[in-house]
């Protein structure tokens, strides 16, 4: 089966002086189903949706001094390792030169989303203070903590303190370093939970602009599912692990096909690309997946296939993305074929694959 999902984003800003803004983004989109092997076309169940993404109202300039933004807005974060999500929020923010603070009260969905669809609504709150320091133009520093208050039956309770950094501190070289903690309340049991995720890209500046990266992340993983306490690393459940390593498209840089979370988990990776313009890349990206503790379930994975808890071992995966974007300056497109090949990890199981085409046109 494959889905088809046209989609048409409209986006209006009031902007009557500097220190006031309106805005509304609207996206109107319907989903068809593929069918094979008849190769009929349907509707999907969920039908014609219209999608309000953004509707805020900000007062007090972004680019410096203290303003204040309230209403359905984005929140993401560059490696999108933290937050990619549209939140209904209040957020306020001091941008004094080098040094931009963040404070935020959000939800996901405490004004319905969709007309048309699933009601996608959470009742978990988030709070967010963010910090960013950047002395110099080769490197930045930032700074969180994230706390998120289930106010379901579930009781879950994580708190998210990090600090992070990335820049270019040689010519055509750079590097990426997160560093998480995690603690706070799952249910019964408390939380403490550790991960790291590192790693850098240099490109040479010649013909077709090759270049390479490696990475290396780890979420640490709980050595006794019976006590209380619960020692895994987990993200926040708002990220997406999308990014580039250099080229023209954000990819999953964990894996297209495993797409895990990362906890419980080391990823080795490795990537090569070219670019050759600025308009198109291609990137081909090799990820080896261990257990940091052997255990029988995986945290968010995009396969349904469980571990048989008795090896570390997951396995291996290979993608290839293809990035080309201002095609006759209206055009964007991302194409994306990967392979996961199974670990011992999972006796006998078979390889998974995915392809994934995007398209973007704007009018």
């Amino acid at each position: 089966m494959s889905l088809l999902t046209p989609e048409l984003s409209l986006a209006w800003s009031f902007d009557p002086a500097p220190t006031f803004q309106v805005f509304l983004n609207v996206a109107l989109a319907q989903e068809f189903v593929l069918t094979d092997p008849a190769h009929k076309v349907r509707r999907s169940e969920e039908d014609f949706t219209i999608e309000v993404k953004e509707a805020y109202v900000r007062a007090g300039r972004l680019s410096g001094g203290p303003s204040a933004q309230i209403g359905r807005q984005r929140f993401d974060d560059e490696r999108k390792w933290l937050y990619d999500e549209d939140l209904d929020a209040v957020r306020l923010r001091y941008i004094r030169e080098t040094f931009p603070v963040e404070l935020s009260a959000s939800r996901n969905g405490l004004v319905r989303k969709k007309l048309g669809g699933p009601d996608e609504r959470e009742r978990i709150n988030n709070y967010v203070l963010y910090a960013i320091y950047a002395p110099r133009d080769w490197i930045q520093l930032e700074a969180y903590a994230i706390a998120r208050d289930d106010r379901t039956a579930n009781r879950q309770r994580p708190v998210f303190l990090g600090v992070r950094s990335g820049g270019e501190p040689v010519n055509d070289l750079d590097y990426w370093l997160e560093l998480g903690y995690v603690g706070g309340r799952d249910g019964a049991k408390s939380i403490r939970g550790w991960g790291v995720d590192l790693g850098a890209t240099y490109e040479w500046q010649v013909v077709l602009r090759p270049s390479v990266t490696l990475g290396f992340a780890l979420g640490s993983g709980d050595r006794d599912a019976d006590d209380q306490r619960d020692r895994s690393f987990r993200q926040t459940g708002l990220q997406t692990n999308e990014w580039d390593f250099g080229g023209s498209t954000d990819f999953k840089y964990y894996g297209e096909v495993l797409d895990p979370e990362l906890s419980n988990l080391a990823i080795f990776t490795a990537g090569l690309g070219v670019r050759p313009t600025e308009k198109w890349s291609v990137d081909l990206v090799y990820h080896y997946y261990v257990q940091h503790r052997p255990a029988p379930t995986l945290r968010n994975t995009a396969i349904d296939a469980e571990p048989s808890g008795r090896s570390q071992r997951l396995g291996s995966e290979v993608d290839i993305v293809v990035g080309v974007v201002e095609i006759l300056n209206r055009i964007e497109v991302k194409a994306v074929l990967g392979y996961f090949f199974p670990g011992t990890a999972f006796p006998g199981g078979t390889g998974a694959w995915g392809v994934d085409v995007e398209a973007q046109f704007r009018f």
